[in-house]
């Protein structure tokens, strides 16, 4: 096919129960007709993969970040460029795209009518891809009692944490990096993340903890869990061209990319590439 596909899914945090209705009327208006996949409960793997095989122009994809990652994932760096609707909790990869954050309907209205087509760059984990951040140590496990506090459910997010080892953040992890100069640099953390960051960027930002004393520790895991971590006392950044991660006895890391848990092997290597697919930028100022 040609023309323009879109993919919902309405299990992602902000994408409304009738999101193919609200799209479809706004797609008419903007007088772009388009063909609509509703995303089901099972593994969609297969409906991404099918909706790019069908060959369309252009995907909208309404959806939080996962979702969005996984059909770039598909879509490669010669597959349609994606359009990516906000319909998640945190958008980062949105926002990213954008430039800010932005309603559905005013990203979709911008991005048709005056928006540019932009490389997307990736971080990779060994094999695997993120379009926005991995997250490396226990503190992965944080975002569900971070989003049960930003819903009000506090005695939610201390159910999660009880009995859990979030908040153990004992340094258990060492890493090797090469910098923007290609000097090799090594260290010891107790949790790490690396952000992608934009099209024009060329290196990766390097964020680790490895508390001096146990109040540091408590700062860290504190201001982790009520906010980004990486203003939490104690996080310390560098650029990086690539990192090695190893685990202190040879365990699997725990793993979040773009919010999917997941567990690599220790050594895993992580590095960036400058165009892993292409999207459609609303360039919200």
């Amino acid at each position: 096919m040609s023309g323009i596909a879109a993919l919902i899914n309405p299990h992602s945090g902000s994408v409304p129960p009738d999101a193919a209705a609200k799209l479809t009327g706004a797609m008419e208006a903007l007088g772009k007709p388009c063909d609509i996949n509703v995303l089901g409960d099972e593994d969609f793997t297969q409906a991404i993969a099918d909706c790019i095989a069908s060959e369309p122009d252009m995907i909208i994809v309404w959806s939080g970040d996962g979702t969005v990652a996984c059909t770039l994932e598909h879509a490669g760096s010669d597959g349609p460029p994606i359009l990516p609707l906000p319909g998640g909790t945190m958008n980062l990869f949105h926002k990213q795209i954008h430039g800010g954050a932005c309603a559905w309907d005013e990203c979709l209205y911008r991005a048709l009518s005056e928006g540019k087509i932009i490389d997307v760059p990736a971080g990779c984990a060994g094999e695997r891809r993120f379009y926005v951040a991995a997250m490396v140590g226990s503190l992965t496990d944080l975002a569900t009692p971070r989003e049960a506090i930003r819903e009000g459910k506090i005695l939610k997010a201390f159910e999660t944490l009880a009995g859990s080892d979030i908040l153990d953040l004992r340094t258990n992890m060492s890493f090797r990096l090469l910098d923007e100069h290609s000097r090799s640099v090594e260290g010891f953390a107790t949790a790490t993340a690396l952000f992608v960051g934009h099209s024009g960027d060329d290196l990766l930002e390097y964020a680790f903890i490895d508390p001096d004393n146990p109040l540091e520790l408590a700062a860290s895991g504190i201001g982790a869990l009520f906010s980004d971590w990486r203003d939490a006392a104690g996080v310390q950044t560098l650029q990086a061209r690539e990192v090695i991660i190893e685990e202190e006895k040879g365990y699997e890391l725990r793993v979040t990319l773009d919010g999917e848990p997941v567990r690599l092997k220790s050594g895993t290597r992580f590095s960036r590439i400058a165009k892993a697919g292409k999207a459609i930028s609303a360039q919200i100022e």
